[in-house]
């Protein structure tokens, strides 16, 4: 457990591609080594951002209502982790959110997904 502690600490604390995001980098990460089910979206969107909260935001209302999952579920690390392919929010483009930082999934992906020996699904959003 020791060691996805401090991975995570090292991807919260991860400015690698900070002079490319309009509010500055706070990575979004949700991770339990015990956790069954990955669900990989694409990058968090200001609510998300502001918050810290993966899914934050009614697109997460809709997935949890989706997955028949209660809140209290969704954000246990131990039965849910969340990475997305851009962990920070990429800033907005003429039609909508830019896509994810091409940074972000190789530098943490390979890394946290050793980290979830239980994983049985991962969920592609």
């Amino acid at each position: 457990m020791t060691q996805l502690i401090d991975l995570l600490e090292e991807v919260r604390a991860c400015r690698l591609c900070e002079p490319h995001l309009p509010l500055g980098p706070r990575p979004v990460v949700q991770a339990g080594e015990g956790a069954r089910l990955l669900i990989v979206g694409q990058a968090p969107g200001t609510r998300v951002h502001e918050t810290g909260i993966p899914w934050n935001d009614p697109s997460g209302e809709r997935l949890r209502d989706w997955l028949q999952i209660s809140p209290e579920t969704f954000y246990d690390a131990d039965q849910v982790a969340i990475v997305p392919m851009g962990l920070c929010y990429p800033g907005r483009g003429k039609g909508g959110d830019l896509p994810p930082r091409p940074e972000c999934a190789p530098q943490w992906h390979d890394r946290l997904l050793a980290e979830l020996p239980n994983r049985r699904l991962t969920l592609l959003v």
